[in-house]
């Protein structure tokens, strides 16, 4: 066994370990023990990533059964992508969230609500282990169960908030278990016209297939559960709710990386397992129709918030319809289709990776002024930025990635998607992306703004109080993601190349 076959099963493995130990530790133990296991997986990760990088495509078959019966787990360059940019967010917010406790939630003691919740370590661990299975799992049905701990232990992570808290994470748990049962409803129908799970077999099975009627009907089932998940629009009622209500700490995890595993998930479904169907047309076509509408209906409600968390968690369902107008594209066509569809896979990946790092800095800063200052109200956060310069320069550096400005992913990503469209000669994209990025910068502008004016600000004014030691290191895991929004934009050619590794075509 290699050390990236090792490193595939460990990856999985090392962080819910990690998250059964901080069940029985005391809270600060908790904390460092987060930190150490944090590292640990960034580390686990470097061999898996030199191993597609050199073109090899590290497997690992757990128990020595082959596919269809046992567990396959796979690294490839999609999978190294998301394995690499979750170490640098999840180390990022580990530190983030060790160094200032009360970003973790509050919990309700013998007499008070306390900040600093001790059942953040476990579930976030806990759903870091999920996210690493589902970028590697091989099978729909460990997609399915890899998916499902991501998606209990966010729900949890969203009810550490508080008694707020608890009514959006309870409306989040419902859709993530409606999501669920559809996704394995279609998983069932593809089995019972394949008879295996196995991504690879799948597609094999299908591909000679007379009538496709049965499978289209599972994509369908699989992708409107999936798109529940994601909260594409018009199902994003649950993410703003539960986004803007969770912990600082969380927030970032919730908007960075935990949508992110539906969204790799669904190009699993559509790319890798189930072939391109006749009579797919229509689904791919109604995908890139709510992209289009997430794109501007999200920017519209993110510029009409006066709270900084909503018009975080509004601005990601616009960006999320970014990743869903490259769909249409996917589909058959006459001339260069593989080429088209390479092209604009290497976009939405390139922008949901931008996003995810972009998004998390942008959230922690968010999170980090609303619990210093007491309110995420911009009229209350009105100068912050006198006392806080660090914090303000990553959140620029952030805004950069979320527009799509040149030197970062976002941009790349764009162009990519921009260029297959142009191809396609699909201009409504080109619209499209061109008004989300004038309304991106509405918005962006809108919510940093009124933290560069001056303002008179009260002696007892929480905002006027000595920033402690233990808050100007928060500001710099803040400032990391926004060095890194700028600096992964170097390596858009590189992204390419790397998710040809292990690629359907």
């Amino acid at each position: 066994m290699t050390l990236a076959q090792f490193s595939l099963g460990a990856l999985a493995l090392v962080p819910l370990l990690g998250a059964a130990l901080t069940m029985v530790l005391p809270h600060p133990a908790r904390r460092a023990l987060g930190v150490v296991t944090s590292l640990l997986i960034a580390g686990l990760t470097v061999p898996v990533m030199i191993s597609v990088i050199s073109g090899e495509l590290p497997e690992l078959v757990l128990g020595g059964f082959e596919a269809p019966l046992g567990i396959h787990l796979r690294g490839d360059g999609l999978a190294a992508v998301f394995l690499g940019v979750t170490s640098l967010v999840g180390v990022t917010i580990t530190g983030y969230a060790a160094v200032l406790p009360k970003s973790t939630g509050t919990y309700l003691s013998s007499t008070a609500w306390v900040p600093g919740h001790p059942g953040f370590w476990p579930l976030w661990l806990g759903c870091w282990s999920g996210l690493n299975a589902v970028y590697l799992s091989g099978d729909l049905f460990n997609l399915y169960v890899s998916l499902e701990l991501v998606g209990l232990t966010a729900v949890a992570l969203v009810a550490l908030g508080g008694r707020s808290s608890w009514e959006p994470a309870l409306r989040y748990l419902f859709i993530a278990v409606l999501g669920s049962l559809m996704f394995l409803a279609g998983v069932g129908l593809l089995v019972s016209v394949t008879g295996t799970l196995d991504l690879q077999q799948t597609r094999g099975e299908l591909e000679g297939l007379e009538d496709p009627t049965l499978p289209l009907l599972a994509l369908t089932l699989m992708t409107v559960g999936l798109a529940m998940k994601v909260a594409l629009l018009p199902m994003h009622r649950w993410l703003v709710p539960a986004h803007s209500a969770a912990p600082s700490a969380v927030s970032p995890i919730l908007s960075g990386l935990v949508i992110k595993a539906a969204m790799v998930v669904m190009l699993r479904c559509w790319l890798w397992a189930v072939p391109v169907l006749q009579g797919s047309e229509w689904l791919a076509w109604m995908l890139g129709a709510l992209g289009a509408a997430g794109v501007l209906i999200g920017s519209v409600l993110a510029l009409r918030q006066d709270r900084l968390k909503p018009l975080v968690a509004y601005s990601t369902v616009a960006q999320i319809g970014y990743w869903f107008l490259a769909f249409p594209l996917l589909l058959p066509g006459e001339n260069d289709a593989a080429q088209l569809a390479s092209g604009a896979y290497g976009g939405v990946v390139a922008m949901a990776v931008g996003h995810a790092i972009a998004k998390a800095g942008l959230f922690t800063a968010a999170g980090f002024l609303k619990d210093r200052c007491g309110t995420d109200e911009m009229s209350a956060l009105r100068g912050a930025g006198a006392h806080h310069p660090v914090l303000i320069l990553a959140m620029g550096m952030c805004a950069v990635g979320l527009l799509g400005l040149p030197i970062s992913l976002g941009f790349s990503g764009k162009w990519q998607l921009a260029t297959a469209a142009v191809a396609a000669e699909h201009w409504w994209v080109i619209l499209v992306v061109a008004a989300g990025t004038l309304l991106s910068a509405a918005y962006m502008l809108r919510g940093i703004a009124p933290l560069l004016l001056q303002a008179e600000i009260a002696e007892d004014a929480p905002a006027a109080s000595p920033v402690s030691v233990r808050e100007r290191v928060g500001e710099i895991a803040v400032l990391v993601l926004g060095v890194a929004t700028i600096c992964t934009g170097l390596l858009g050619a590189g992204l390419s190349d790397l998710l040809e590794v292990g690629s359907w075509w």
